[in-house]
């Protein structure tokens, strides 16, 4: 057992706190990842050069892959079992993944990101209704009615 009581040795984040500075840390590299993407345009009378960054999305997987490639960690298990780290860690990574979710529900309502794509990474069904319409006629044909009876009896 640790010397604080029931903090895990190995454990990556000794705090909540830190699992969310990781976070801030990583949104502000993909915001200046941004500038791997901008559009140029040349504006005005004098075609002056003007560069506009993209929106970036905020994602889980670019996180772990982010942290892993930054400091050879791997922190899914933050994420994707929040509760066995303590009600701490559980609203901080509700924190976190509320903000993912409005960094792309954003960014697809301002038509910057996939619509479709938008809605698988935060989880939500891409459902489209389909609807047939078929016209049936029946017709009233008794297949017994034609049929000449031979009856003997008579």
């Amino acid at each position: 057992m640790a010397k604080n009581g029931n903090i895990h040795p190995t454990r990556i984040f000794k705090t909540p706190q830190e699992l969310l500075n990781a976070w801030q840390e990583y949104k502000k590299d993909v915001d200046e990842e941004a500038s791997k993407w901008s559009k140029v345009q040349y504006v005005g009378r004098d075609g002056e050069r003007v560069t506009d960054n993209p929106p970036m999305p905020y994602d889980l997987d670019g996180f772990f892959a982010w942290y892993l490639n930054k400091y050879g960690q791997y922190i899914h298990q933050y994420l994707k079992q929040p509760e066995s780290y303590g009600d701490d860690f559980l609203s901080t990574v509700t924190h976190i993944k509320a903000e993912r979710d409005n960094n792309i529900k954003t960014g697809v309502l301002t038509g910057h990101f996939n619509a479709s794509m938008g809605n698988r990474i935060v989880g939500l069904a891409d459902k489209q209704e389909t609807s047939t319409t078929a016209n049936v006629k029946l017709l009233n044909i008794n297949p017994l009615g034609d049929v000449e009876t031979n009856d003997s009896t008579s």
